[in-house]
């Protein structure tokens, strides 16, 4: 089961010659060494519990199998895309391989039933571990994120082990037990218990010692935990009988201990803690991280049915696009009655006689998009009450609606798309011309929506004064900048703007929108895209716009900005000279820029200078600046000589913000902090010291740096940003020193500042300048700042999004890199 040891001894089986399909996944703070998964097989087992309402962190993961679970129409799709995987697996692979995932203990008759239509051979390795450790290790790690306890720790520690067993017996199957706690006891006993069990393995000399060199003691973790846990004596005795050799063959029962089931159903939320909707939003949070079961059987459709939308209006985007992924097929069976319809309620009508005898046809459908206010929490359930199926894409709330005895499923927005866009109401050269005044969207061009400023503007008339395009051999633009203020006022209308968009996200090269940060959240349900959509912001034009989407984007990321006018909106200083400074560059980060201000304040160390460059925000951060630095200055005691607050005139980028602070300090030596990331108060003055001992080619001095991440970021599973020190040769493969860092001016202007990389890497292009220029940095051992991972950070809506393209451009600027990505 999941913490008993798998990853380990994947690992070791890996090194030992055994294959293991699937892809390495990084190291983390639960797997230090990394670990093999076979990421679709993990990813269709999920779902598959999932839908089964058993996904194993839940409170209902404990419980058994639904009854007759292999004939449940989830597990039979999921049966057929494990087939198709194995089928082709299976004829690749040459020698001994196998599949390693905790998931396939609940499931094992499945892979039972898969082998055997394959005629795979299958053998069991069963990896159990002390339940005390696994308890700890699961509380650990799922506690915080879906409130693992150790009462159902235990209980699935119970189940997953038990159910192994039986089943694997049943079948008359191979079943060997591997005790994680041996192998850091006796490894090599252990290895070579491992290897009897399969004979046919039959590894080198090296390949048993690179086995044992991966096993290290310091891994064995939580080792303290479990010994302040209080384990039932029953899986005391059930551990003990699992590491017998050989096997005993009567077991107790699959269901746990009674006294553990007792203690469960009294910590589960009771119905009037359910029924209080001011308790809704808390039981929501508890219940972030929790996954939903999708709809896995449909009754039919009635004659006339009324497809409601709580929280949206038919008028927009999002419900057509949602609409699109439902698990229904016969939409072309059905005309909206516009006379019957309104905002929130679409009736549809079938055009022929409806099937006969279904007294369970659906008339009532919802798609439900909120958690309404208090004040309207009764009317919303009691309309919710009305439908015969409710669809939301919040998992979360599914379970909510749920738990309130109401048919809510999750809406899957990956599931296939069906025909809701291509009805004549969405979809057709007259429908657009009569409800948007657009004709059909030109087939291989690219579609820009929105405006994308003058030179844009300026460069299409200059463009459309040359040869055809035909002639010319460039990909064609549709230009609509009017798109943001198309008029939407009726149901009718948003159909056919959805229709047209999804349209276009079929027939075009690639889908643009026009001055955006940010690509609209929910462009990720178009279906049958050539190309990922992308956002432009600021000075683009149509060959830009070309060179970028034909993956040329050399000549147009990097771009040498001058100085960027800017406005003095605060100002203050004290006459003395300042020790340090603190450069705070700040766009659109109205909600954070407080806490990063605030970690300033608390620097221990006088005479500090704070500068903040404002990149012409869109919302109000610079308000909220000005009223921090008047309600600082208004205090006795605060750690400034020096406060300032520059406006760019209008934004251009965070390269040019950062110069801007650069050009305006007085410091010798300056730290350079984004407006969503906080300093330890001795960050400033333990740089500092640091940097003062060096020579006059130190140019930057950077500390260690926490990882903070906000919920539902599984890619920022680190506790620290690159640990590693600065040099040269590790810069020649990626970029390992994040911008928080404490950098020497003159430094910054013997290179020329920073240069505009469009998407991000600035960063990385400054320091390599500096390396370049023969500067060099050092590492403070301590930590010292904190980073914070969070969905709207640019390098989550823009960096990630560009590696490749921006791997190319850092290469070019400096050939002494050898990134991979510029290689491929």
């Amino acid at each position: 089961m999941h913490r008993s040891g798998t990853s380990l001894l994947g690992g070791l089986l890996l090194r030992l010659g055994l294959a293991l399909p699937g892809e390495t996944i990084a190291a983390d703070q639960h797997n230090p060494e990394g670990y093999f998964e076979w990421d679709e097989v993990v990813a269709i087992q999920e779902r598959l519990l999932t839908d089964l309402d058993r996904w194993w962190p839940s409170e209902q993961g404990v419980l058994a199998l639904p009854e007759g679970w292999l004939g449940h129409p989830a597990v039979i799709s999921a049966a057929r895309r494990l087939r198709a995987l194995l089928a082709v697996e299976s004829a690749r692979q040459q020698r001994l391989w196998a599949i390693k995932d905790p998931r396939c203990s609940r499931l094992l008759p499945l892979w039972i039933q898969l082998a055997a239509e394959l005629d795979l051979p299958l053998q069991l390795l069963l990896a159990v571990r002390d339940p005390a450790e696994v308890t700890a290790s699961l509380l650990h790690r799922d506690g915080p994120l879906v409130g693992m306890d150790a009462n159902r720790a235990q209980q699935l520690w119970w189940r997953h082990n038990l159910e192994v067993v039986r089943d694997g017996q049943a079948a008359n199957l191979s079943l060997a037990v591997i005790d994680f706690g041996r192998w850091f006891v006796e490894p090599e006993a252990q290895l070579e218990l491992l290897l009897s069990a399969l004979p046919s393995l039959q590894p080198t000399p090296a390949q048993r010692q690179s086995a044992l060199d991966l096993i290290r003691p310091e891994h064995r973790r939580s080792g303290s935990a479990a010994q302040k846990l209080s384990i039932r004596p029953e899986l005391r005795r059930l551990h003990q009988r699992l590491l017998r050799t050989p096997l005993p063959r009567r077991w107790p029962t699959l269901e746990p201990p009674r006294a553990l089931r007792r203690q469960a159903n009294s910590q589960l939320p009771d119905q009037d803690w359910l029924q209080d909707p001011s308790r809704w939003k808390e039981w929501l949070e508890l219940h972030r991280h929790y996954p939903a079961a999708r709809c896995s059987v449909l009754p039919s459709l009635g004659g006339t049915l009324k497809l409601n939308c709580c929280g949206a209006s038919w008028s927009e985007l999002f419900p057509h696009l949602l609409t699109q992924r439902l698990p229904l097929s016969d939409w072309g069976q059905f005309t909206p009655n516009s006379e019957e319809s309104h905002a929130h309620e679409l009736v549809l009508e079938r055009r022929y006689p409806e099937p006969q005898g279904d007294r369970d046809a659906l008339e009532r459908l919802c798609i439900n998009l909120e958690l309404p206010a208090l004040d309207r929490a009764e009317h919303w359930l009691s309309h919710l009450r009305t439908q015969q199926l409710i669809w939301d894409p919040d998992p979360a709330r599914v379970l909510l609606l749920r738990a309130l005895g109401l048919p809510a499923w999750w809406l899957d927005g990956q599931q296939p798309p069906n025909d809701w866009l291509q009805l004549p109401s969405a979809h057709g050269v007259d429908c657009w011309g009569e409800q948007l005044g657009l004709s059909m969207p030109t087939p291989e061009a690219l579609v820009v929506l929105g405006p994308a400023g003058r030179a844009w503007d300026h460069a299409c008339a200059q463009e459309a004064l040359q040869q055809p395009l035909h002639h010319s051999g460039l990909v064609a633009i549709d230009y609509l900048p009017g798109w943001p203020e198309l008029i939407i006022e009726n149901a009718q209308a948003g159909w056919a703007r959805a229709g047209w968009l999804q349209a276009a996200a079929r027939v075009a090269s690639r889908l643009v929108v026009a001055d955006a940060v940010a690509l609209p959240a929910e462009w990720a349900l178009l279906a049958d895209l050539k190309s990922e959509p992308k956002a432009i912001q600021g000075p683009t034009s149509p060959s830009d716009l070309r060179a970028i989407h034909q993956g040329h984007p050399l000549m147009v990321l990097a771009e040498e900005r001058p100085a960027q006018p800017s406005s003095i909106l605060f100002q203050w200083a004290s006459g003395t000279p300042v020790k340090a400074s603190v450069l705070v560059s700040l766009f659109n980060y109205e909600g954070r820029i407080t806490e990063a201000l605030e970690s300033v304040a608390a620097q221990r160390i006088d005479d500090l200078e704070l500068i903040v460059v404002d990149d012409a925000s869109r919302d109000g951060g610079a308000a909220v600046v000005v009223a921090w630095m008047e309600a600082q200055l208004r205090q006795d005691s605060h750690p400034f000589a020096r406060v300032l607050l520059l406006q760019h005139s209008q934004n251009a980028g965070l390269a040019a913000a950062r110069n801007s602070g650069f050009a305006a300090a007085k410091a010798v030596w300056c730290f350079v902090l984004d407006a969503d990331n906080a300093l330890s108060p001795d960050a400033v003055v333990g740089c500092l010291e640091l940097a003062e001992r060096g020579s006059e080619h130190l140019a930057v001095v950077h500390p260690l740096l926490a990882v903070e991440a906000e919920p539902g970021r599984p890619d920022e599973q680190r506790s620290l940003v690159r640990p590693q020190s600065w040099q040269r040769e590790r810069f020649r493969f990626e970029n390992h020193v994040d911008a928080m860092a404490l950098v020497r001016r003159s430094s910054w202007e013997s290179v020329g500042g920073y240069t505009h990389i469009e998407g991000g890497w600035e960063d990385y292009d400054f320091w390599c300048k500096l390396v370049e220029a023969g500067f060099y940095g050092v590492q403070s051992p301590r930590v010292l700042a904190t980073y914070r991972s969070h969905a709207d950070s640019m390098s989550h809506t823009a960096t990630n999004h560009s590696w490749r393209a921006l791997s190319r451009t850092l290469q070019e600027r400096h050939s002494w890199l050898k990134l991979p990505l510029a290689e491929s």
